[in-house]
């Protein structure tokens, strides 16, 4: 069996030139940048970190992929970091019709690696069937239940009473 690191890499080189490292301070991702009027490409490497949200690094317009992409690069890292992560279904459907991310044989070395298949609710740690939320507030960020099911639907309850 491959390493995360190893496996998150592979991943990420089916819908980016980026590469993750482990340096001192925390996770990198680097890429080859081409300055307009530079005749070599200068390498980039910045490190992970999200302010107010977990999906989008503060360098995200930098950085070459898009908004999925920089969804799945989150989960790559948090998933490295040992942080709960999108179950492989969100994967699944990255490779679909609708987004054709990255090639199933991606997910497939994922799984393989160890990659959660469930995700669980950092609000009441039940395994979560179908619809899922994000949840990020006082330090906790995860997959939590949805509104309308699970541990949050007790709080919609109350809402609409």
């Amino acid at each position: 069996m491959i390493n995360r690191l190893e496996a998150a890499n592979r991943v990420l080189a089916t819908f980016t030139t980026s590469r993750i490292e482990k340096r001192p301070g925390g996770w990198y991702v680097v890429w080859s940048y081409k300055a307009w009027g530079k005749h070599k490409p200068e390498e980039v490497a910045k490190r992970w970190q999200c302010t107010g949200q977990d999906f989008y690094p503060v360098w995200n317009r930098k950085w070459p992929g898009g908004g999925t992409a920089s969804t799945a690069l989150s989960q790559l890292i948090r998933w490295l970091r040992g942080q709960p992560v999108l179950p492989i279904s969100s994967w699944w459907y990255w490779v679909g019709k609708h987004c054709q991310l990255l090639p199933a044989l991606a997910v497939q070395q994922l799984q393989d690696a160890g990659y959660p298949e469930h995700a669980h609710c950092v609000l009441c740690g039940k395994q979560i069937n179908g619809s899922l939320d994000w949840w990020h507030l006082d330090g906790i960020s995860g997959p939590c239940c949805g509104w309308t099911s699970g541990c949050r639907q007790e709080s919609r309850e109350k809402v609409l009473a």
